[in-house]
């Protein structure tokens, strides 16, 4: 988990009409771990490269090198801090950000998207669990 301060947290400013985005990505972000999980997509293989996001690509990279635990962390934790990118842009970094961390440390599905939908704020939140559930009933 990325620790928090004032600098960091002035960058998450976004409007509630930019976060709305947050969802999809998050099912983008939790689709490609279970790729990898499966062995589908291997995070340092050719696919990797056609990544257009290049803070997920590049924490990929650093899982597949093998690197877990603290040392990704403040690595990912650097980078968010050095980022010059703000509002939704460098939301989705914290969420990707997350997203590695839950990769790397072999994560289940559920556990995943429970860490990432609290950035999408209480109520999308609580509508995702609640549609998931509704889903996996059916």
């Amino acid at each position: 988990m990325i620790y928090w301060n004032a600098d960091l947290a002035a960058k998450i400013a976004c409007s509630s009409e930019d976060m709305k985005i947050l969802p999809s990505y998050i099912d983008y972000l939790v689709d490609s771990a279970k790729k990898i999980a499966q062995g589908v997509m291997l995070p340092d293989s050719e696919q990797l490269s056609s990544e257009k996001d290049d803070f997920f690509r590049y924490g990929l990279l650093l899982v597949s090198e093998g690197l877990s635990g603290e040392i990704l962390e403040e690595i990912l934790a650097v980078l968010l801090y050095v980022s010059k990118v703000e509002g939704i842009e460098f939301l989705k970094q914290c969420v990707a950000a997350e997203a590695i961390l839950s990769i790397a440390n072999g994560e289940d599905e559920e556990i995943m998207i429970r860490k990432l939908l609290p950035y999408c704020g209480i109520d999308a939140a609580l509508d995702t669990v609640a549609q998931r559930k509704s889903e996996h009933a059916d």
